[in-house]
């Protein structure tokens, strides 16, 4: 741990006290003048948040938000043929919570689970894991869904959070437009452009839990060119277990990096952009062994993890109905713990063109290349073979606008061809019918197809399971799973119904139903049994492979509400129910690990938000989480409060006071995953600064 986590909680406390008592007492300096549009005029300043801005966004204005995850095109939230929410900077903002990963909580229908301080699970529609491997999850158009257990390491994925513009949340197959792997949901998040970030940020949190600090400029090289670098250290302190023993599972994390947007022309914009990062990540591992009386080895270990990525994009307008884009990105990933040990490099190049062919239709089109190749090593319980390889995915798609009756009714037809080193060429077709009758209600449709490919893991790897002595003989035995190089994809075929209506100028209302029919699901199928005579001695071998049989349904509804009781009290509501069922296509499938993946996320949730200004200078902010227990690991229901305090003592400064999970000291949320052992979400306290200057 940092110096800073063994300085006692007051000592910490005091000296955030101090930096809010010379923030109160330094100039403030004048508003730079406001940019123009064109591209010729010079840089705004980063304008803190006024009392006049709050809630200057009404419903409908929610409802009109740009948003570019469904068609990759900007359409209107209310104007979108999917079940679609997006977090907004004031969601950000007033919720308290001090990571992308948390943030996502505040989205309707997703299911996000702590499991130790270091490790989040997070799905849409069911399937939740550590590595949930049917959600694609984007940062400005770069993917960060990694093909080793075809899941997304959440600590990585992190920045200054008063610099994200917004996160798109799509829940539902995306794989017509971003490919395999968007089969329950896409997370698109973008952060803000350098022109829209000028001057200093600075910012820091202390708490019972966590520490962090940000800084942040921005500023520009002429009056077509803006920049800003940024710097963000975290340090999060252990959890404890359900025994109340410490977890070991704090972390630490620094990371930096810049974004460069040019204007050059009113056409032509150029954006470069790259991160680095390195982190340490505490962990408790119950790790099979032969030796009694559990036949578990319990190891406490800190795992190294760091990488750093740059992306670089072209935009073109060529007229008012034409434009296209070029993007490319470098990513490398590097990890290790007690386990195996993971490097992971990432090439990535992509081409969009938009062109309307007709005046009632508009065609988006595009081509990418994807190279991946990655180097893993061995331990004692888990080793693949082989340890090096190169894999690859080509794809094209198109998708089709038709208007067939202007202002009224949408028909998008798309499909996304893939070819991929894994199992080949994948299509991935949808149908999607928008119809919107009037100015207050609109209704959509959808018939989609996706794919999941097999990761790394699954094709090439072997992990133990369990060991001990085998309850019929006697001896020893090991059960590893066993990679199988003929996997096919997982197929989803998804149906969904969805409507959106704005009684009045007060409430929106926002409903999806869905069905979704999967095949060849990924199972474990125990095998033969042998007796190799190998170290540490003889002892029976237990193969487990990995197959695909496993078929499956899922039906759900997801009911979302937002209504502005008064000018300064708006209350946000959402409800979600969910039934997964699984099928075995063979009697040899392991009946333990359909029941884990059916009862790894809550039939039942709902949420509760309340942001109200007591003034134009303070505001209250409240949420309420229920999640219904999950029946994998018989985790316990749990009703979760937070409630914060924001001041403005002066227009560019923020403080918040806050507290989370006010309801209880601790509760699990999420059971031991493979051979980490879980921990429980405490409470917490936290004071935070906010200084833009």
């Amino acid at each position: 741990m940092n110096a800073l986590t063994r300085l006692p909680r007051w000592r910490a406390i005091t000296r955030l006290a101090l930096v809010i008592l010379v923030a109160h007492c330094l100039p403030v300096r004048a508003d730079e003048p406001d940019l123009d549009l064109s591209g010729g005029g010079p840089a705004p300043s980063d304008k803190p948040l006024q009392s006049d801005d709050l809630f200057k966004m009404s419903l409908e204005d929610l409802m009109n938000i740009e948003i570019t995850s469904v068609s990759k095109q900007k359409q209107k939230v209310s104007q979108a043929p999917a079940a679609v929410s997006v977090i907004t900077q004031d969601d950000i903002r007033r919720s308290g919570l001090n990571s992308i990963a948390e943030l996502l909580r505040l989205s309707p229908g997703l299911d996000v689970a702590r499991v130790t301080g270091s490790v989040t699970a997070v799905s849409s529609r069911g399937f939740n894991d550590v590595y949930a491997n049917k959600l694609l999850v984007l940062m400005d158009g770069r993917t960060v869904y990694t093909p080793l257990f075809s899941g997304v390491y959440w600590d990585s994925v992190d920045y200054v959070l008063a610099d994200l513009e917004r996160i798109e949340v799509i829940r539902g197959p995306g794989a017509t437009l971003w490919g395999a792997n968007a089969v329950n949901g896409v997370i698109n998040i973008t952060t803000k452009s350098a022109r829209d970030t000028q001057g200093w940020l600075v910012s820091g949190r202390a708490g019972t839990e966590e520490y962090d600090a940000s800084a942040r400029y921005g500023g520009k090289i002429d009056d077509r060119t803006f920049y800003r670098v940024y710097a963000k250290w975290r340090d999060v302190d252990n959890f404890d277990t359900a025994t109340g023993d410490d977890a070991h599972d704090g972390w630490d994390s620094l990371r930096g990096g810049f974004r460069v947007d040019r204007y050059a022309t009113d056409k032509d914009t150029l954006t470069v952009q790259g991160d680095a990062y390195t982190s340490r990540l505490g962990e408790t591992l119950s790790l099979p062994t032969f030796v009694p009386p559990t036949f578990r080895n319990t190891r406490f270990g800190d795992a190294p993890e760091s990488g750093g990525n740059v992306l670089a994009r072209w935009t073109h307008v060529v007229s008012d109905t034409s434009d296209f884009s070029v993007q490319a990105f470098y990513d490398r990933f590097e990890f290790k713990d007690p386990q195996f040990a993971y490097k992971q490099d990432t090439l990535d190049i992509d081409f969009q063109h938009r062109f309307q062919p007709a005046q009632r239709q508009e065609v988006i089109w595009g081509a990418g290349f994807r190279f991946l190749a990655d180097d893993l090593g061995d331990s004692d319980v888990m080793k693949f073979t082989p340890h090096n390889r190169d894999d690859y995915i080509v794809n094209a798609y198109l998708q089709d606008d038709l208007t067939l009756i202007p202002d009224r009714l949408h028909v998008f037809l798309g499909t996304k061809v893939e070819d991929n080193s894994y199992v080949g060429v994948e299509v991935e077709p949808s149908v999607r019918v928008l119809w919107t009758p009037d100015q207050k209600n609109s209704f959509w449709a959808a018939v989609s197809r996706a794919v999941r490919t097999p990761s790394r893991f699954e094709e090439d790897g072997q992990i133990t399971l369990s060991r001990g002595p085998e309850p019929t003989s006697g001896l020893p035995f090991t059960a590893d799973t066993r990679g199988n190089r003929s996997l096919e994809s997982e197929r989803l075929w998804a149906y969904e119904l969805g409507y959106r209506v704005r009684p009045n100028q007060s409430l929106t209302i926002d409903a999806a139903l869905f069905a979704n029919v999967y095949d060849d699901l990924r199972s474990l199928d125990p095998g033969d049994p042998s007796l190799p005579f190998t170290p540490p001695f003889p002892h029976l071998s237990i193969p487990v492979d990995v197959g695909n049989k496993l078929n499956g349904e899922s039906y759900g509804v997801e009911l979302a509400a937002n209504w502005s009781i008064t000018p300064d009290w708006r209350v946000a509501a959402s409800y979600t129910f969910l039934t997964l069922s699984l099928h075995q296509t063979s009697s040899s499938t392991d009946v333990t690990n359909q029941r884990l993946i059916e009862g790894a996320s809550p039939r039942n949730q709902f949420q509760v938000h309340s942001y109200y200004n007591i003034t134009k200078d303070l505001e209250l902010n409240s949420s309420l989480y229920y999640v219904e227990h999950l029946r994998s690991g018989d985790v316990p229901s749990y009703l979760r409060l937070d409630a914060g305090v924001t001041w403005r003592p002066r227009k560019d400064v923020e403080i918040t006071v806050g507290v989370q999970n006010a309801l209880d000291d601790r509760h699990p949320e999420f059971a031991n995953v493979l051979n980490t052992v879980s921990s429980e979400v405490p409470r917490s306290v936290f004071a935070q600064l906010l200084w833009r200057f």
